[in-house]
């Protein structure tokens, strides 16, 4: 239905529930394969990554899908300030107020650069941690999959716990099966939210949730760099540092190949800013 409404045809309704799978951490396949397909199959392009992105949507914001469907429709925000609102919104069910309000009070001033700003941020901020799929799990999964599938079967997880350890031939951690007991588990996790970046956060530790709070901290450095020496010949290169971190993608090994793109870059990037905007154009292809 959510498909016919927004797209005109109910055929791409398998495609918006990829996408909402993928964004809640339930397919194990990198975003850049799924569009690569969809381009390979070269069968609606158009409509089948338009389904996906909206599947990713309403994910992420599960009562304005459900709006469409029953027909008391809530147009997708359009305006720089809805959007941030919004990212604000699910930073609180992220994670809390605090971060919501430590987020939007980054945002200040109007333009490109506040809302590179807004989904840069916004993006090292949700890092998808233990707390978070376990958050993403538990959010309307049952009554998702018994919406779309008739019968009794077993649900099943195929998850690689960082304290279970273990790697595959090709050095990606090892996943391993899980029953449907895990979802009471995932339950107690997202309860345990609080904890993140605490002290008494027991994955904190890891050398995945370090480098993820590091790259928070160097980018509102950065940030706080560019905000205090801008100028209308470095303006574009403060938009392309601050919506940078949308190219960090993955887990694991893949994410760690996908920040050292990210560092390299980065400081192509501000070099070109501290030399005054004259390399920009270099720095910005």
């Amino acid at each position: 239905m959510l498909a016919k409404n927004l797209l005109g045809d109910s055929i791409f309704s398998n495609m918006m529930i990829l996408g909402t799978a993928w964004q809640k951490g339930l397919v194990p396949i990198s975003i850049d394969a799924i569009l690569r397909a969809i381009e390979l199959n070269g069968t609606a392009i158009d409509g089948n990554r338009r389904a996906f992105e909206l599947g990713r949507w309403a994910a992420v914001y599960p009562e304005q899908a459900l709006s469409m469907v029953t027909g008391n429709v809530i147009t997708k925000p359009k305006s720089l300030d809805e959007r941030i609102k919004l990212r604000a919104e699910h930073l609180r069910a992220y994670q809390n107020a605090a971060l919501a309000a430590k987020y939007m009070a980054r945002l200040h001033g109007a333009g490109e650069l506040r809302e590179a700003t807004s989904r840069g941020y916004h993006k090292l901020l949700t890092y998808k941690d233990e707390y978070e799929v376990a958050r993403l799990h538990t959010d309307n999964i049952k009554t998702q999959i018994e919406a779309e599938f008739e019968g009794n079967g077993r649900l099943t997880f195929h998850l690689a716990p960082p304290i279970l350890g273990g790697k595959t031939h090709d050095g990606r951690p090892k996943k391993r099966e899980f029953g449907p007991w895990v979802l009471h588990l995932f339950g107690l996790l997202a309860r345990m939210k609080g904890l993140r970046g605490t002290a008494f956060d027991p994955f904190g530790r890891t050398a995945e949730r370090r480098m993820e709070r590091d790259l928070i901290a160097q980018y509102e450095a950065d940030m706080d760099q560019i905000t205090a020496n801008l100028t209308p010949d470095t303006l574009e290169l403060g938009r392309l540092i601050a919506e940078l971190p949308l190219q960090i993608k993955g887990f694991g090994p893949v994410k760690q190949a996908s920040v050292a793109a990210y560092a390299k870059r980065r400081e192509e990037l501000l070099a070109a800013f501290r030399a005054g905007g004259a390399p920009q154009k270099q720095a910005a292809q």
